[in-house]
């Protein structure tokens, strides 16, 4: 049985997305070549590997069977890929790295630059989601390197430490203005009693003084603590907009806000020892290093 490693992806993505629409999107393919694809596909097996049902597209009990080889072999085919490009080196190639939004506002701009003029052959392909998302990506082979909180990233043991950046200091950032301003001293249960411009879901380091600062201020108030977080947005830009423009706060580190530092739109109140970023760098373990991906770790 001969089968076209190009008819096995498009049943994985037709498993994964279960639509055929969907699926096409993501191939970047017309539908009517994808359902010829899973045709073709099923006619060379013999079987069915698909069923409608009201959810959608569903494999058959044949065809999950069918799916979980497939996957191991588009793996493996990938690694052989892979490998191909190592020995190809520096001059040409891709390279993906998964980052947290708080490491991609700090880091890549400058990281970006520095290795598309130093390795100007090889693309650089940089996709900034949560931690949890970043280990995803990890895991299904769709990044090569992650950078992120440490804490979330280095407990998985499906990760090896390609290196650890050293703790940076962060704060807690209000407009200029902000009654917090006005205060010599205070703590982080005062901070909770305005709104929280969360970028990406904290940490359980970050989370557990937070949450026991904030049931502290909740059993002294009357007036009602805001809902932590109050605000969730998907960029650091974004929610220091909202901060500057509001009584709300958010936690940056000082390079990542440098600019609205400068301008006077932001003002940093409230540091404590264990509000600091960890972020380390990440690969999936055993996953041979690239010289892409070494060159690009040495700017992180």
């Amino acid at each position: 049985m001969e089968i076209d490693l190009r008819l096995l992806k498009h049943a994985q993505a037709l498993a994964e997305h279960g639509s055929f629409n969907r699926a096409a999107n993501a191939l970047n393919i017309a539908q009517p070549t994808l359902s010829r694809g899973i045709k073709e596909l099923e006619t060379r097996v013999g079987l069915p590997l698909f069923n409608r049902s009201r959810s959608g597209i569903v494999p058959t009990d044949f065809g999950r069977v069918f799916l979980q080889h497939a996957v191991e072999v588009l793996a493996e085919f990938g690694n052989l890929e892979r490998e191909v490009a190592l020995a190809k080196g520096l001059e040409t190639g891709e390279v993906s790295i998964g980052m947290g939004p708080y490491v991609a506002e700090a880091l890549a701009p400058t990281c970006a630059a520095r290795f598309a003029a130093a390795h100007p052959a090889v693309r650089l392909r940089i996709l900034m989601e949560s931690p949890a998302v970043v280990a995803r990506l990890l895991r299904e082979r769709a990044v090569d390197l992650g950078v992120a909180e440490a804490s979330i990233l280095e407990a998985n043991e499906d990760f090896e430490v390609v290196g650890r950046l050293a703790p940076l200091a962060a704060y807690v950032v209000v407009r200029a203005g902000h009654p917090l301003t006005a205060k010599a001293h205070f703590d982080i249960a005062e901070v909770l009693a305005y709104p929280f411009a969360q970028v990406v879901m904290l940490s359980p380091r970050l989370l557990k003084p937070i949450l026991a600062a904030r049931q502290s201020a909740m059993a002294g108030e009357e007036k009602p603590v805001p809902p932590f977080p109050a605000i969730e947005c998907p960029t650091l830009r974004l929610a220091s907009s909202i901060v500057a423009s509001s009584n709300a706060f958010t936690f940056a580190t000082l390079g990542m806000v440098r600019a609205e530092l400068d301008q006077g739109l932001l003002v940093p109140v409230y540091r404590a020892p264990w509000l600091h970023a960890e972020w380390s760098v990440i690969r999936l373990r055993k996953r041979t290093m690239s010289p892409a991906m070494i060159a690009f770790s040495a700017e992180i």
